[in-house]
């Protein structure tokens, strides 16, 4: 039985069919089930928050550190970086970093949600930058900086060994003991720490059948008799034989003397360290 619809009932129609297409074309450009689609109105930006960690500005009196986030979502990613190298994107909420050298560091970090197939959807958080200052080592000390490199066999690296926070010093003497099976010492040279006051005694032994090398270095005059602060004594070379972890160690005999011959107490000597990829 056919039904003739009045004038009035015609227009509903029409408008309700209107809607419905307007309704479909607006669910076509976003999910309105979808917060997290960027293109609904109540679309909910990514974000990322430190938990635990040090914070901006911070000094710590440890070489290591740890750092926790969470997101603000279930399933998202995370990238960061420290010191200025990146990651890639990660589902993990913690990093550890450890053998950090004394001085400033950043750590940074973002997130972004992931898709269905568990790429990340494009749209990132705002940039958190954390900066703080490591001092764990105690003047007057000898140290090996960096304190750790990370390389691969047949590779070279080039370690700085430190006077750190030192008074009035005008020598130093010290050995250092390695394994011979694992590195080769291609070089040894001397630091600015006594250079530009004049004139100064560097001499090295090196003992590759026994694996150590010694130290004798000073200064021998000049308008300034002595170095206060921060500086390398030597630089040196060392190419990696074996993939094994290993470390370049002060064998306890070393010495630091001021003008006057007196010896300045060490408090502390901080080994290099050598790990392969």
């Amino acid at each position: 039985m056919f039904t003739r619809l009045n004038s009035k009932s015609h227009w509903n129609l029409i408008l309700v069919l209107g809607l419905l297409i307007i309704i479909g074309c607006e669910a076509d450009d976003f999910n309105l089930d979808n917060p997290l689609d960027p293109k609904n109105p109540e679309f909910i930006p990514p974000e990322v928050s430190i938990t635990s960690g040090p914070s901006n500005d911070d000094v710590i009196s440890t070489s290591y550190t740890k750092f926790n986030w969470e997101g603000n979502r279930p399933f998202m990613l995370f990238k960061y970086a420290f010191d200025g190298e990146w990651t890639e994107w990660t589902d993990q909420k913690s990093v550890e970093f450890s053998f950090l050298d004394e001085g400033d560091h950043s750590f940074l970090i973002k997130s972004t949600y992931t898709t269905e197939t568990g790429d990340t959807s494009g749209h990132e958080s705002e940039l958190l930058t954390v900066e703080f200052e490591v001092d764990a080592v105690e003047g007057p000390a000898i140290m090996f900086y960096p304190r750790r490199h990370i390389s691969s066999a047949g590779q070279t690296v080039t370690f700085q060994v430190l006077a750190e926070e030192v008074e009035n010093l005008t020598a130093a003497e010290f050995k250092i003991e390695y394994d011979t099976r694992r590195l080769i010492i291609q070089s040894i040279s001397q630091g600015d720490v006594f250079l530009g006051s004049g004139e100064s005694l560097f001499h090295v032994e090196i003992d590759s059948l026994n694996g150590e090398f010694s130290i004798l270095t000073g200064m021998l005059g000049g308008n300034t008799p002595s170095f206060s602060g921060t500086s390398n004594l030597l630089s040196v070379e060392v190419k990696i034989i074996e993939a094994v972890q290993t470390e370049l160690n002060f064998d306890e005999s070393e010495v630091f003397r001021d003008p006057d011959n007196n010896t300045i107490s060490i408090n502390e000597t901080v080994n290099g360290r050598i790990e392969t990829k």
